[in-house]
């Protein structure tokens, strides 16, 4: 189990995110049930969705023991996210509301469907989070251009998309 208060990002984390500073362990406790919440929010947590977000976490350099209890033994269905959000205090090192939102999408996007469920599970964390819905809108379409960045890398290289 961790013991400290805090962990150091991965250079992965200062080029995706500019994370610059330590991330508290109770922050990011919370913010890996949120995002877990709100991917489980259509009933489910489909396995390409729970994969895209164990590497992203990952190669963030989130200790295991962190991931494993907020992850992987957490049960984001039966979660409440804005209980989950109530408890959390805001001391990351990069604007976190916008990226837990960013990582919510992409996660709930991994497994090809951006569930109805899943969208208004998004709205809703931006809503208690005071994110103004032209922000949310972005931080959706950057998700699209980033998957049709890669398909035309796929093309170009002549890769196969899974």
């Amino acid at each position: 189990m961790t013991t400290e208060t805090s962990y150091k990002q991965t250079p992965y984390g200062k080029r995706m995110y500019n994370v610059t500073g330590p991330i508290n362990v109770d922050v990011a406790k919370n913010y890996l049930r949120v995002v877990v919440a709100i991917a489980s929010a259509d009933g489910e947590l489909a396995q390409k969705e729970l994969d895209w977000f164990l590497e992203e976490q990952q190669l963030l350099g989130t200790p295991s023991d962190l991931i494993k209890e907020n992850v992987l033994n957490f049960d984001g269905k039966n979660a409440d996210i804005e209980e989950l959000l109530g408890g959390m205090h805001y001391d990351f090192s990069l604007n976190f509301r916008c990226c837990m939102l960013y990582q919510a999408i992409k996660m709930s996007r991994a497994d090809g469907v951006y569930h109805e469920k899943e969208k208004a599970a998004v709205a809703r964390a931006a809503q208690l989070l005071g994110i103004e819905q032209k922000v949310l809108v972005s931080i959706e379409s950057l998700v699209e251009i980033e998957e049709s960045a890669a398909r035309l890398r796929f093309a170009i290289f002549e890769t196969d998309a899974e």
